[in-house]
């Protein structure tokens, strides 16, 4: 019997896109829609066909009514078959950063990563954000700056400027920022270098001012105090009197015995032996202020104390002389009578046989200046100003500037027979000083404007509006019409920055806030970054592609970490902490690297160094904070105000003249030292312990702890043993050594020694060692010789368990730094001195150092007889059995000799003990010389010889008896009767008159006038020098002078000679004896007396002053430098510099200026050249050109910075990173043209679409080798169909697997056949349904009964 089979038909739907989830949708948190291909698989109906053989009953069968038979049935029924397709649908996924779990309605829990939040933020922890942003900075990734100065500006109170990540405040010029950083106040500009003023500052709102104090008047350059010239005013300035010379001029002058100093105002006492040698003849030495007059040997002072007089050694008779003597200045010589000549001793005369000849007549004897005839030979004598050589003949010039004599007060020039004093530049001379040239009223300056005179100078100004040109002394405009446009322009760009809010990198500035942008990519992109590109080798997609990779990695042990694992949590420095994980050091704001050792790169600061710096002019941020450090010159919160180094003025133009290129004040170029330095140079290093600008601040080290301080920041380098911002601190237990960084490894309870890490036990105070038995090294005391020691040098040590000093013997104090007191002496300054007569005890022995004058242990005896002075060693010098001082050693003579050596006996008209007393003797008469009585000449009588022989006596002591006739007189002298020819009076001591000879000068004479005389005794007639004849009425001839005209003159060059003396008048410019000598350099004129005033190197006509200038200079007296475009001698030549280029004065050669150089600066600098003379190298990078005069570099597009040196950041290009790529889905563009780079899978100007399909890759130039089947356009991995596998889809599923890449496996049970695309089963005959498991096997007629095939 047949029997029906139920047919049960089943829906097959296969989904590639199935989730175990909730699904998500677009209105649930935290979910983004996507992008995505995917195979999406479509249920197609189909209508099948089901035909049997079925049992029936039929009627009308052949012999009976019924039989049973077979028809076949045929019964439809639809199926669904699965069909694929490649499509572009939207999905919906869990935005960055976030996750679902389980069931839940939306993508409720954050996923956070250490390069999720940008800008310093951090992943939130509680909340509905996912980062936690700093300060400044605002989106979902903390990836957009927040513009504070669009709410309320900023609450600044001036302008507000908005930064990345930040803003700051700016003030008005004048007004500065207050300690909120938002408010104005009034910036005082006195309080930086006096504001430049030259005397008041005077601070004013938003301003300020100079003033001068009373007796000046304020420069028109507004800083500079010019005198009035009053000295109504404070009398003028002058400390003693102030003179008016009238039209707003007047000098100061001193009281008597006072000069002025260099400043023209104040007095100083003057040196009397300075001018005219304090009226001394010969020394003038300065005693209190008063001039003191000495002279040279052979010299007596003269009744004024100041004149010297030769003493007349021939007059005193102790020359001991054998016929003559004559005097010469300072001395004396022997000479002989005719027909003997001088011994060897110089004194004794013999006896010649043969004729005296005049030795003066030949060659003046020899002599250079004056000869005298002697018997001895020429007597040779000098001119004023000169004296005599070794050889006794020749004259040399005495050296008035470096004897001392010279009276000059500036410059002193020795010149042949005298000296010339001559001034500095910008001084006249004025005798013996110096007097100021005001160049500003004798309009010799040259100062277009305005001049100040100065001492020994003057100074050039301009008017407000212009500046001083190269020379000092032109004025040019101070602002250029070019200068003027550009400065509006920068004006313009400022003001539309504040407007458009314009953000400011690194030398870069950017029109709009920069977005970081972020797009969704296909197929299952990770969430790690949003600049993610597929890499073939990347481990997740290696899983992707279910291919098993064995990647290597070291992985360290737990709470290590490192490239070594060699770092632990314990090396977290600068405040670095641990993290959670223990797998990395999580650093404080400044600091970066593994341990938290690296300080932020320049440029950088804050969380993981993610802030940039804002500071300009040179100015450094703080690591931390981000505060800006300006340098010295610069200020403002980010060192806006101010110049870049090496520039200053008004607008930063004009460059300053400091050394090294060093900063300068911005207002008016004074040099500023950079910390650590000072000096006019700035090139000396911080005096030890002192630091910073100026080295005006003080280390606050501990200095017996420290090394020293650094000059810069002040920062203590402590020595080992010693902590602490000032080294104030000693290690702490368990640490020891530099910084006490090192660990003490001592068993528990021991402390270490803090400065070598030595263990040591606790033993008593004073002592160390294992057992205590070392007593406290010299220097240390206390327990554990831990404390030092603060004792002087001069302490034996301290006690090792007080630590009280022990001093030295002589020393005492808490410290030993104290010498005993006066009267002690010894150990602890116990012993009592026992030093007499003033001696001085020493402290550490006792023993007496003596005064001088005494002797013995304790300086209780006097010096010996003969000796003196200190510790008596000097031997006295005194004779004739003089007793010397004790003391000083001056000798006390006996009566009859005369001080400082009693070697000498009283001079004539002196006796008494050290010739103190003057002789009372008249008429020649001498005194004896110990007791003063008087010793009379012949003729003479009385205790002071005033009175003549008696009347009939004469001779000496008018012993003897005249014997005259009665009447007759006799002469108490010789006793002759009558008076001598040629003398009358009563004692016959009258010569005749002039005119009168013979006895009783009863004769006259033949011969009068001034011409001639007459001898006294003789009568004879003798004419004067220079005159000759019978009556001596002849004058001599010209050539001709002296006695009787006999000797010839010797001038030359034109002198004339004396007719009398035979002295040469010299022509000008001609001086000397014999006038043969031309005048010095430097003087003119008759007897050379006139001065040149022809300036530095320049010389003039010896006769008539004419000046010869130098090269570079000219005028009358060469006061003037050539003008602009000539040199060289008289200025004749032409300079030939171009393009601005500075001629020498002297030799014409070239000083270019900037951005030229050549011979004559005709050539522009090289490239890679600029500044003076082309001497500077550019520094600009990348192709970057730089400017011939200032150095700056103009960057090619692409690139930026002061060197050209950084790329254009992401997102933008071409010329000073100005433009925006225009790249779509937030790809990046070539930062030099712009051009959009795609990522592979993109093409197109703006990499808006996607590759066609059958391509992939970049600029998707690469074909897809899928056997037809489409790839993916990033990677190019086959997408194979239903049916398909392999890497090209070259395969077709086996029996077993059917779909997409052969992944299901088929369900067809009795043999069944699977479709490899579909899976649809082809049952076997008696099977059917969907998987071939419905129904029994079935009889076929005539057939055996088939059974199923198992697969």
């Amino acid at each position: 019997m047949c029997c029906s089979v139920a047919l049960v038909l089943c829906c097959v739907i296969v989904s590639l896109n199935g989730a175990a989830s909730l699904d998500l949708q677009p209105d649930m948190p935290n979910v983004c829609e996507e992008q995505e291909m995917s195979m999406l698989g479509v249920r197609q109906p189909c209508v099948q066909a089901f035909t049997r053989m079925v049992k029936v009953w039929k009627q009308g069968c052949s012999s009976q009514r019924w039989c049973m038979g077979y028809e076949r049935r045929t019964r439809y029924y639809t199926v669904y078959r699965q069909a694929y397709s490649m499509e572009m649908q939207t999905v919906y996924r869990c935005c960055p950063g976030w996750m679902q779990r389980g069931e839940e309605r939306g993508c409720l829990h954050r996923v956070c990563s250490s390069g999720t939040c940008f800008n310093g933020g951090k992943c939130s922890e509680t909340g509905d954000q996912l980062c936690q942003c700093s300060e400044g900075f605002e989106g979902m990734r903390c990836q957009y700056d927040i513009n504070e100065c669009a709410d309320s500006n900023g609450g600044c109170e001036g302008s507000c400027c908005n930064t990345i990540g930040s803003f700051y405040c700016r003030c008005p010029d004048g007004m500065k920022l207050g300690a909120d950083g938002k408010s104005c106040q009034d910036k005082d500009e006195c309080e930086e270098l006096n504001g430049g003023c030259q005397q008041t500052c005077v601070n004013t709102l938003g301003s300020y001012h100079c003033e001068c104090s009373e007796g000046f008047r304020i420069h028109a350059d507004a800083h500079t105090c010019i005198a009035v010239n009053s000295c109504s005013v404070k009398n003028g300035g002058c400390e003693h009197r102030c003179v008016d010379l009238g039209n707003e001029q007047y000098m100061c002058e001193c009281r008597s015995n006072y000069q002025l100093k260099r400043d023209g105002k104040h007095c100083e006492l003057k040196d009397p032996c300075k001018e005219h040698n304090g009226g001394c003849t010969h020394i003038c030495s300065n005693v209190n202020g008063q001039a003191q007059c000495s002279c040279r040997s052979g010299f007596k002072m003269g009744d004024d104390f100041k004149r010297c007089e030769d003493i007349d050694e021939c007059g005193s008779g102790q020359t001991k002389c054998a016929h003559g003597c004559v005097n010469v200045p300072g001395s004396f010589r022997c000479v002989c009578n005719p027909g003997f000549e001088l011994g060897a001793d110089g004194k004794q005369c013999y006896r010649i046989e043969m004729e005296i000849v005049n030795g003066c007549e030949k060659n003046n004897g020899g002599c250079s200046h004056h000869c005298e005839h002697t018997t001895s030979g020429p007597l040779c004598s000098c001119n004023q100003g000169y004296h005599l050589a070794d050889d006794l003949k020749t004259c040399i010039d005495v050296d008035e500037c470096e004897n001392g004599e010279a009276c000059c007060s500036h410059y002193c020039k020795n010149y042949p027979g005298g000296y010339e004093c001559s001034c500095r530049p910008g001084y006249t001379p004025n005798s013996c000083t110096c007097d100021d040239i005001d160049e500003c009223v004798s309009e010799t300056s040259g100062c277009s404007q305005y001049c100040v005179n100065t001492l020994g100078s003057y100074e050039c100004f301009c008017q407000v509006g212009f500046r001083l040109d190269h020379d000092q002394k032109s004025c040019l405009p101070l602002y250029e019409r070019e200068l003027e446009e550009e400065e509006e322009e920068e004006e313009e760009v400022v003001g539309s920055e504040d407007e458009a809010g314009v953000l400011h990198l690194p030398d870069l500035l950017f029109r709009r806030p920069p977005q970081l942008l972020h797009y969704t990519a296909a197929l299952s992109r990770p969430y790690d970054d949003d600049t993610y590109t597929y890499d073939p080798e990347h481990p997740q997609n290696l899983e992707e592609r279910q291919e098993l990779t064995v990647i290597s990695k070291i992985v360290c042990e737990e709470g290590s970490f490192g490239d070594d694992c060699g770092v632990s949590c314990e090396d977290c420095a600068n405040g670095g902490v641990c993290a959670s994980e223990r797998d990395r050091c999580v650093c404080g704001p400044g600091w970066t690297g593994v341990t938290c050792n690296d300080t932020c790169a320049e440029g950088t600061y804050g969380v993981q160094c993610n802030s940039l710096c804002v500071c300009k002019n040179g100015g450094h941020c703080d690591p931390v904070t981000g505060k800006c450090l300006c340098p010295p010159g610069v200020h403002g919160l980010h060192c806006e105000n101010g110049c870049p180094q090496g520039f200053y003025g008004r607008f930063c133009h004009r460059k300053c003249s400091c050394p090294s290129n060093g900063r300068c004040h911005r207002l008016y170029g004074g040099c500023l030292c950079t910390p650590g330095l000072y000096g006019k140079f700035c090139h000396l290093p911080c005096p030890k312990w002192t630091h910073g600008t100026g080295c005006s601040e003080e280390c606050q080290c501990a200095q017996e702890n420290s090394l020293s301080c650094d000059p810069q920041k002040g920062t203590c380098i402590c020595k080992p043993g010693y902590n602490g911002d000032r080294c104030q601190e000693e290690c702490d237990d368990g640490y020891y050594g530099l910084g006490c960084h090192e660990r003490c490894n001592c068993s528990d309870g021991e402390p270490c020694d803090p400065k070598t890490g030595e263990c040591q036990k606790t033993c008593p105070a004073g002592y160390h060692g294992e057992k205590c038995q070392l007593v406290c090294e010299a220097g240390f005391w206390g327990v554990g010789c831990a404390s030092v020691c603060h004792c002087g040098s001069n302490a034996v040590t301290c006690e090792a368990s007080s630590g009280r000093c022990v001093c030295e013997a002589g020393y005492t104090g808490e410290q030993c730094d104290k010498k005993c007191p006066e009267g002690h002496y010894g150990a602890e300054c116990k012993l009592a001195c026992e030093c007499e007569n003033g001696a001085e005890c020493d402290h550490i022995s006792g023993a007496c150092t003596c005064a001088a004058g005494w002797v013995g242990s304790h300086c209780e005896k006097r010096c010996p007889v003969g000796f003196y002075g200190q510790d008596c060693v000097q031997m006295c010098q005194c004779g004739n059995e003089a007793q010397c001082h004790h003391i000083t050693g001056a000798c006390r003579c006996t009566p009859g000799w005369a001080p400082p050596q009693c070697i000498l006996a009283c001079p004539a008209g002196t006796f008494g003990p050290n010739c103190s007393q003057s002789c009372g003797c008249h008429n020649g008469g001498s005194c004896d010389p110990v007791s003063g009585q008087c010793r009379c000449t012949p003729g003479w009588t009385g205790t002071s010889c005033q009175q003549t022989c008696a009347s009939g006596w004469f001779g000496r002591n008018c012993e003897q008896r005249c014997i005259c006739p009665v009447g007759v007189a006799c002469d108490h002298v010789t006793g002759r009767c009558g008076c001598p020819g040629g003398y009358t009076g009563n004692s016959c001591e009258t010569m005749c008159p002039q005119g009168r000879f013979g006895l009783n000068c009863s004769q006259m004479c033949t011969c009068s006038g001034d011409q001639y005389s007459c001898h006294h005794v003789t009568g004879k007639c003798t004419c004067s020098p220079g005159y000759y004849g019978n009556r001596c009425h002849l004058r001599c001839r010209e050539g001709t002078y002296g006695p009787y005209c006999k000797k010839r003159c010797r001038c030359a060059n034109g002198g004339q000679c004396d007719f009398r003396t035979g002295s040469c008048i010299c022509q000008p410019g001609y001086l000397g004896p014999n006038c043969s000598t031309s005048c010095p350099t430097g003087r003119y004129g008759r007897d050379c007396a006139q001065v040149c005033l022809c300036g530095e190197e320049g010389q003039c006509h010896p006769e008539t002053g004419r000046c010869n200038c130098a090269q570079g200079r000219t005028g009358p007296s060469c006061e003037q430098v050539c003008p602009r475009g000539r040199y060289g001698a008289q200025c004749r030549h032409f300079c030939t510099c171009a393009n601005g280029g500075v001629c020498d004065l002297v030799n014409g050669t070239c000083r270019c200026g900037l951005g030229w150089t050549g011979q004559h600066c005709e050539k522009v600098c090289v490239p890679g050249r600029y500044g003076v003379n082309c001497e500077q190298q550019c520094v600009c990078q990348n192709n970057g050109t730089c400017d011939r005069f200032t150095g700056c570099c103009s960057c090619p597009s692409g690139y930026y910075g002061p060197a050209c040196q950084h790329r254009c950041p992401a997102g933008f290009f071409g010329e000073l990173c100005a433009q925006s790529c225009d790249c779509k889905h937030g790809h990046l563009c070539d930062h030099v043209t712009g051009q959009c780079v795609c990522p592979p899978g993109y093409q197109g100007d703006k990499c808006e679409k996607r590759c066609d399909d059958g391509r992939f890759g970049r600029d998707c130039a690469e074909l897809c080798e899928c056997d037809g089947a489409p790839c993916d356009p990033t990677t190019g991995r086959c997408l194979c169909p239903s049916g398909k596998t392999g890497e090209r889809c070259e395969k077709v599923c086996d029996g077993r697997f059917y779909g997409p890449g052969c992944s299901f496996r088929c369900q067809c049970a009795h043999g069944g056949q699977c479709d490899q695309r579909t899976g649809h089963c082809s049952c076997p005959l008696t099977w059917m349904g969907p998987t071939c498991e419905e129904g029994e096997g079935l009889y076929v007629c005539g057939l055996t009964k088939l059974s199923p095939e198992v697969s």
